[in-house]
């Protein structure tokens, strides 16, 4: 594509501003190159039946990636690639749901008009940033034409937390995913959804971490034969990351207690404000997207 061919010529010719805060330099190409490649083996690695989870733990991130453009440090869509290898292999329906602090704004664009690709993000409100992020991700950008109703957006209130985004797992996340049916599930993961990151405000530790990724097993126990994706994003709070990233596959894995504690978790938790707005998100859907009405 042209912006293939953009990309390969930066990366010929020199450093270059993609978009605001996005620079390809230096290995820039090389590494997404790999990250890309990384995702789509773990992606195969399941489709051939060599595994049921698979963990693509990369860097550059790409889910704010564009079929035409790059945007927020991402340049290749990983995730969005591999849902792609799924649907090509035969997969009929695909699901993806990215719990990263920021809107999976590029994933959401690659499938915006296609009913066979459920995305589904929980996100920070934090609107658009710019030309190369024209999205807002909020509640009503829930695809066009065929795609209409499964591309679901939930903003959450900063300061979320634990108990605010379980609420919204169970309430909005899960339901979808059982009445969607999927045949491979993607769970796309950013620890800058913690409590402790200096680019979130959702204020999520390692146990709110661990039981999203529980309810996620379960979904995909119940629709994929317990097959799995799960695809690196943010993060940016070094230490604290590693742990909330341990806690995930903690939940992954259905691990009867945690192998490790939480070191530094203390912040008091309000969920109050987040479940109306998840109870308000909720009556929304049942009423604008048919496939959810009795959810």
């Amino acid at each position: 594509s042209e912006y293939i061919e953009e990309l390969a010529q930066a990366n010929a010719s020199g450093p270059k501003k993609l978009c605001e805060g996005t620079f390809l330099n230096p290995g820039s190409w090389g590494a997404a190159l790999l990250a890309a490649g990384t995702t789509l083996s773990a992606t195969r690695h399941i489709l051939d039946g060599h595994g049921k989870i698979a963990y693509a733990l990369v860097r550059p991130p790409g889910h704010h990636a564009q079929p035409d453009h790059a945007d927020g440090y991402c340049f290749l869509n990983n995730a969005g690639l591999a849902v792609q290898l799924a649907l090509d292999s035969g997969r009929a329906k695909v699901a993806v749901v990215d719990i990263d602090v920021h809107y999976g704004n590029g994933t959401a664009e690659g499938f915006y008009c296609t009913d066979n690709v459920l995305t589904i993000s929980l996100h920070m409100k934090h609107g658009t940033w710019g030309p190369s992020h024209p999205q807002s991700g909020s509640s009503d950008e829930i695809g066009e034409g065929k795609g209409l109703g499964y591309n679901l957006n939930i903003p959450l209130p900063n300061g979320s937390g634990d108990k605010g985004y379980e609420y919204a797992m169970n309430e909005l996340v899960v339901p979808a995913i059982d009445k969607f049916q999927p045949q491979l599930l993607f769970f796309v993961i950013g620890q800058d959804s913690s409590m402790f990151d200096p680019n979130g405000r959702q204020c999520l530790t390692m146990d709110g971490y661990r039981k999203i990724a529980q309810l996620m097993r379960g979904v995909a126990n119940r629709h994929s034969d317990g097959q799995m994706l799960i695809v690196q994003e943010g993060g940016y709070h070094i230490s604290y990351s590693a742990y909330c990233l341990h806690a995930t596959l903690e939940g992954v894995l259905n691990l009867e207690a945690p192998l490790l504690d939480d070191p530094i978790a203390y912040y008091p938790e309000d969920e109050k404000y987040t479940m109306k707005v998840v109870d308000v998100m909720k009556k929304c859907w049942k009423e604008s997207i048919p496939f959810l009405k009795d959810i």
